[in-house]
């Protein structure tokens, strides 16, 4: 390269000049000193003098201040308003409906649930903006150190909750999956889903590319994180396990993987079915968490267990079927004494989705499905544009987990699938879970947002790959 005389440094102050997103100036720059460089040195292979042909090879570069327009157009950070506006549909889904929870004495105290509900949101918020404006990739050369560490701390974390050591972890009571910091109970298999899908897919990125000793590390690692998760949450396991998955598929599908696609997948599908299975049934055999074959058992069939096990399965599928077009559902509410209560238990998380349909009829419900519906599909579409690997792995897999959050939640409250802890994103009432939900979308959004900003080093040429 050649040195960065006043005449370069000049030419190429202009055209950053034009463009307004200062995060990709210096890649820019780069590209651009490169091509001069190129020029030049043919200029000065035909016996010109150095400061002359890179003179020369800047004036053939053109006029610095259009191609700084055209540059920014390109290189300018792009926002994906359909899916922002449809969370925001969903939150005040979830508002509205949880505010007549409320007023229906769902909850104890309404003073209570107002504010716990009120700083979620506006925590959710928070996460999401400040997930929106990060960049997502800087975090990937620390990727191995991140899904390493969160794996120990994971098996620590197990071993508190399994009793291997009990009371107060590091100054704060431990409950379960849950930290409680004061009047706020956290969920760290959230929290820790989050961070296993950020850092598997830089993971990814560098080790799926065909190489047999490099998928096998790939896939033991997953292996070992979706284990230690099964326990503590079996939804959050699923949630975890589909997302690798993605990722992993999709890394054998691109162009850059080296090896046998079908080979591959083949191998992931199959053999990822029969080491889950066994894991399961190891589980269930060793762990004691037999209540889980018992809800499957329930769902298959309900009568077994009517007023125990298969109680709620019973209630969802009679409020569902007595719902009205518009307005509530008679069945919705027992009375105790002279004060009618809610029958159905968990109606602000988990079954949120049929109080919706029961409480104002299955028109809500339709409008309510036809919202998450359109989010998945605007937030599908919006990861096929993204280009760079990294950030196409982590975007597909967060629409998996929404996604399969969703789908998951409305097909157990139809009784369509066994009942387990998937809540309604963005609807159901659950801090952390909601931020957490909210943080994934910022990242998604964050990956949109810089789609056009990521320079490939070869084959660029004012701002255009080809």
């Amino acid at each position: 390269m050649l040195v960065l005389n006043k005449y370069i440094v000049s030419f190429l102050n202009e055209v950053c000049k034009e463009i307004k997103y200062h995060g990709v100036h210096k890649n820019i720059s780069e590209e651009i000193q490169g091509h001069i460089d190129e020029i030049a040195d043919q200029y000065i292979e035909n016996g010109m003098e150095e400061e002359q042909a890179i003179q020369r090879a800047i004036v053939q570069m053109g006029d610095p201040a259009e191609i700084g327009k055209e540059l920014n157009k390109t290189h300018r950070p792009k926002t994906e308003w359909s899916i922002l506006v449809l969370i925001g549909a969903m939150v005040s889904i979830g508002g509205i409906t949880l505010f007549a929870l409320a007023n229906d004495a769902a909850f104890s105290s309404f003073e209570g649930f107002l504010v716990n509900y009120l700083i979620y949101t506006v925590m959710g918020f928070v996460a999401l903006i400040g997930c929106f404006f990060f960049d997502y990739t800087k975090l990937e050369k620390y990727s191995m150190y991140i899904f390493i560490g969160t794996i120990v701390c994971l098996g620590i974390y197990e071993g508190f909750v399994l009793g291997v050591f009990t009371g107060t972890f590091w100054g704060t009571s431990v409950y379960g999956p849950y930290i409680r910091l004061g009047r706020f109970a956290f969920s760290t298999i959230d929290m820790i889903v989050l961070i296993f899908i950020v850092s598997f897919s830089g993971i990814v990125n560098k080790w799926a590319t065909g190489d047999i000793k490099n998928m096998i590390k790939l896939l033991a690692l997953a292996a070992m994180a979706c284990i230690l998760m099964v326990y503590l949450s079996l939804a959050r396991a699923m949630l975890l396990s589909a997302g690798f998955l993605v990722m992993i598929t999709k890394a054998i599908l691109d162009k850059e993987f080296n090896g046998s696609k079908k080979g591959y997948l083949l191998s992931i599908y199959g053999g990822g079915i029969t080491i889950v299975c066994a894991v399961l049934i190891w589980v269930y055999r060793n762990i004691g968490i037999h209540y889980r074959a018992d809800r499957v058992a329930v769902f298959l069939n309900p009568q077994l267990d009517p007023l125990g096990a298969g109680y709620v399965d019973a209630l969802l599928k009679k409020l569902l079927s007595n719902a009205k077009l518009f307005g509530a559902n008679d069945q919705l509410y027992l009375m105790q004494g002279n004060t009618p209560r809610i029958a159905l238990p968990e109606a602000n998380t988990d079954f949120i989705f049929t109080y919706i349909v029961s409480a104002f009829g299955w028109i809500a419900g339709i409008i309510t499905i036809m919202v998450i519906v359109l989010a998945i599909v605007r937030m599908f579409l919006a990861t096929r544009k993204i280009n760079h690997p990294y950030g196409r792995y982590l975007a597909s897999a967060i629409v998996t987990i929404f996604s399969l959050q969703a789908v998951a939640n409305i097909l157990m409250n139809m009784g369509m699938f066994p009942i387990t802890s998937f809540s309604l994103p963005f609807i159901s009432y659950g801090g952390s879970n909601f931020v957490v939900n909210m943080a994934l979308v910022g990242l998604l959004l964050s990956v949109y947002r810089r789609k056009d900003l990521l320079i490939r080093k070869e084959g660029y040429q004012y701002g255009v790959d080809h």
